[in-house]
């Protein structure tokens, strides 16, 4: 999944390369607003909000996809969640903003007494891809007081098992500021391999681009889902957006 991929831990762990730059966040935290107010297919079908439990070491958790904006905001992010937005707070409004759209699709995990522990979030790509057919981004974040505990290979599959998704070319962007490397023990190329290994589990491959957020770090990833139900010609205008370029030459 755009997503852009983090498992954080409680506090702020960013690239060693990179560091933390509050102009760049706020401009992808818009990124992600603005995109989803993009029209897209995911509630067209009038998608109905399903819900399973889940057993783990550390509790039950309850999973449940297309949440409404209403049901988020009965919600409140656990402590972990602040890949994205780096207070909690603003990542639970994040979340109220994007399960407000009718053309992006939310899916969150939470404990029985209220407490969001990991998300996958759907929304259409930003303006990089504008012109490009149904292709949105994908996101999944889980906290790290619930890590090492299989949470997001079960969010992904259950997120992913909707039909519509079939119709869509998902992005999955892996960005090495979000990774929680410090917290994990891990180098940025062995986070990279994690990602990877995970999202295969589910169909994304890795593809080259001159996409600018992965062009910032050598360790940087992107991955990309084509839905089976994707024609040629949608394809063929995905691949030669990857390598497309304005300042790079000869793409």
């Amino acid at each position: 999944m755009v997503a852009r991929v983090a498992l954080k831990g409680c506090r702020p762990i960013f690239s060693r390369g990179l560091p933390y730059n509050r102009k760049r966040d706020n401009e992808m935290i818009k990124e992600r607003q603005l995109a989803a107010e993009q029209r897209g297919v995911l509630r067209e079908n009038n998608t109905i909000s399903q819900s399973t439990t889940i057993e783990t070491p550390a509790g039950r958790l309850v999973l449940r996809n297309f949440c409404s904006p209403s049901f988020v905001e009965s919600l409140r992010a656990d402590c972990g969640l602040r890949a994205f937005a780096r207070l909690p707070e603003r990542e639970h409004q994040l979340l109220v903003n994007i399960a407000r759209r009718p053309d992006s699709a939310l899916t969150l995990a939470h404990t029985l007494s209220g407490e969001i522990v990991g998300e996958v979030t759907l929304a259409p790509a930003d303006a990089w891809w504008a012109g490009l057919d149904q292709v949105y981004e994908g996101a999944v974040q889980v906290s790290s007081r619930w890590r090492r505990l299989g949470i997001a290979r079960q969010l992904l599959a259950f997120a992913l098992h909707v039909d519509v998704l079939e119709e869509i070319i998902i992005l999955a962007m892996g960005l090495s500021w979000h990774w929680d490397m410090e917290g994990l023990g891990l180098t940025p190329y062995r986070y990279r391999q994690l990602i990877a290994q995970l999202f295969a589990n589910y169909g994304f491959s890795e593809y080259l681009t001159s996409e600018p957020n992965i062009r910032m770090d050598p360790a940087n990833i992107m991955l990309a889902r084509i839905g089976s139900h994707v024609d040629q010609q949608r394809i063929n205008h995905f691949l030669d957006r990857l390598l497309s370029s304005q300042t790079l030459p000869g793409l």
